[in-house]
């Protein structure tokens, strides 16, 4: 089910309105005259652009930052508030695939003419969340204000990963179940997950199954955790960092639970799933000395 806000409301417009600032405080720039103004800007799923300016007559558009090229933008919502001009716009229909691009967003005059860029408040500093990754990882969009205070949409190609999709407890034991390997490693044979420390030293290598929903799965427990001090690894599978599937979090990790395992100790978890800052998945692995029967192996 599709959802299109209200841009009359004061949640939507509040992005991109001029700050309240201290008496002290310098003024707020204002648009030059004539210039189209943003009223709300947002990429809230990681494909979709939600614009609207303040009543003008014309109709978006996106100009390439490159070539000049204007793409008109066919909205999925209607345009049926009389103090906006409005759309919601999927961005995969922009040529280019993952490949890195920059569009300006513009308003094409009514009338015909010249392309006017449209003016942005400065964006919000701070958030709890953020643009999520697009569906496959392969690339993000986000949105800047020029020096001139136009608004443009970037895409920026991402590094190959691969997404968590589940994670189950049982006793002493996590099962993680992970997005098989991506393209042309899709017919790997034999993949891995490996946990690698932050200088890129192989902590641990673990095997993985391909179950019958097509994913893979890993097992961890207690018995596979290694030896000797502390370790916060990466999840990796082969080479490719494990991510957080649809992150929207800027803190993923103090705003989500995962699940830990205990040994002895119920106070102190030997072993914790968390994300990274990146939104990657890691782990963090307490001091842990070798057992009787570990010592004889050895």
């Amino acid at each position: 089910m599709k959802f299109a806000p209200k841009l009359g409301s004061r949640a939507l417009r509040r992005p991109v309105e001029a700050p309240e600032g201290a008496d002290d405080a310098p003024a707020a720039p204002q648009p030059p005259r004539g210039r189209p103004v943003v009223a709300f800007a947002g990429i809230l799923d990681g494909r979709s652009l939600w614009l609207a300016i303040h009543a003008a007559p014309g109709s978006l558009a996106l100009r390439a930052t490159g070539t000049g090229d204007v793409v008109a933008l066919a909205s999925d919502v209607p345009d049926d508030d009389p103090a906006f001009r409005s759309v919601r716009v999927d961005l995969a229909q922009l040529p280019g695939g993952a490949e890195p691009a920059s569009y300006d967003v513009v308003l094409v005059p009514a009338g015909g003419g010249s392309p006017k860029p449209v003016w942005s408040h400065p964006l919000p500093t701070a958030s709890l969340v953020r643009t999520p990754l697009s569906a496959d990882g392969s690339h993000a969009w986000s949105i800047e204000r020029g020096e001139d205070g136009g608004l443009r949409t970037v895409r920026t190609t991402q590094p190959a990963t691969v997404a968590l999709r589940a994670v189950a407890q049982e006793s002493d034991t996590l099962t993680l179940a992970i997005d098989p390997l991506p393209g042309d490693l899709a017919d790997h044979h034999g993949p891995e997950l490996r946990l690698v420390d932050k200088e890129g030293v192989l902590v641990q290598t673990l095997p993985l199954t391909v179950d019958d929903d097509g994913l893979l799965h890993a097992r961890i427990s207690l018995a596979d955790l290694p030896t000797g001090d502390e370790v916060w690894p990466r999840v990796m599978v082969d080479d490719l960092p494990v991510r957080r599937r649809h992150d929207d979090l800027a803190k993923a990790q103090v705003s989500t639970m995962l699940p830990q395992l205990f040994g002895d100790d119920p106070e102190t978890p030997e072993l914790r799933l968390r994300w990274t800052p990146e939104g990657t998945l890691g782990l963090r692995i307490a001091a842990r000395a070798a057992t009787t029967s570990q010592n004889e192996t050895r």
